[in-house]
């Protein structure tokens, strides 16, 4: 190999010249006119050996060999980024070559809801409800009884829940201290109280010529109360427990029936006009006769 430099011959394991102390390009520096030149020798016919100059066919050999290890390393570069890219896109598509579309998005998970202890549905008394949950000591339960939504915000369950007459619509949630929150349990509860009759009187409103006795009666399973003053009853009034005297004058007899469930009856009320007794003729102490003797 020659020095590009100064045309020294360098010997073989150089890498520099020994005259110039040039460096050795080892791949020489690409030139269109190489490209050229090769073409050229391909076109034009090849001199005798008379015509070649001694020192042209050696330079113009080394640039067409440069040429061609040039296009074989594009080559081997080209082909090596194309595999490379292949396998990226390759990989992506999960090794069946296809393209993978993108998983849905997962529901939030739902934890199991809460339980009531009485089922919903219509009663003729008043209930009390104990909401659980299965994974109540890890969290808090939350209900609401007039049908909005439950949340962290609504009222926090500790105790029995009361249900009285009407209707109403209990809502519960559970929510984990982890945040994680369960389905809804939700009823509709219906309360129609059946009050008891009021109470019955033996002896109609009206004028009595004297005393009397009356009875008062009702539902077999209710209390009765009353009064004769004309005052309301209620069950701190009297307890009816047999007849009661009317006597002479005016009496407002008036009573209540109260059943086993503390339900109230309308109050019944009757009035007594009894006539003053009159007063029996007699003798008001006439004196003895005193010619007459025992």
């Amino acid at each position: 190999m020659k020095c590009q430099k100064c045309g020294a011959e360098i010997p073989e394991g150089k890498i520099y010249c020994v005259q110039c102390g040039a460096a050795i390009q080892m791949v020489p520096d690409y030139s269109p006119e190489d490209d050229i030149a090769i073409g050229a020798e391909k076109e034009e016919p090849e001199k005798t050996p008379s015509e070649k100059l001694p020192e042209e066919a050696p330079a113009t050999a080394g640039k067409a060999k440069g040429a061609k290890r040039r296009y074989v390393l594009c080559a081997v570069l080209l082909i090596a980024a194309g595999f490379l890219i292949f396998q990226a896109a390759y990989s992506l598509a999960g090794g069946s070559g296809e393209v993978t579309e993108e998983p849905e998005e997962e529901a939030p998970l739902l934890l199991a809801e809460p339980t009531f202890s009485v089922e919903p549905g219509t009663y003729n008394h008043s209930l009390q409800v104990v909401i659980t949950h299965e994974e109540a000591a890890d969290g808090h339960i939350y209900y609401t009884t007039d049908g909005t939504t439950p949340d962290a915000d609504s009222t926090l369950y500790n105790r029995k829940i009361y249900i009285d007459e009407g209707t109403t619509v209990l809502r519960a949630v559970f929510i984990r201290n982890d945040g994680v929150q369960s389905m809804e349990a939700d009823g509709t509860y219906e309360i129609v109280f059946i009050y008891p009759d009021e109470p019955v009187f033996s002896m109609p409103s009206g004028e009595y010529a004297e005393s009397f006795y009356v009875t008062i009666t009702a539902g077999a399973d209710s209390r009765i109360y009353y009064t004769t003053d004309g005052q309301e009853p209620d069950r701190y009034s009297s307890l009816y427990t047999g007849a009661i005297q009317i006597n002479p004058g005016l009496t407002v007899l008036q009573a209540i029936a109260i059943d086993s469930e503390n339900r109230e009856s309308g109050i019944e009320e009757v009035i007594y006009q009894v006539a003053e007794p009159e007063e029996t003729e007699g003798t008001e102490g006439t004196e003895a006769d005193p010619a007459q003797t025992p």
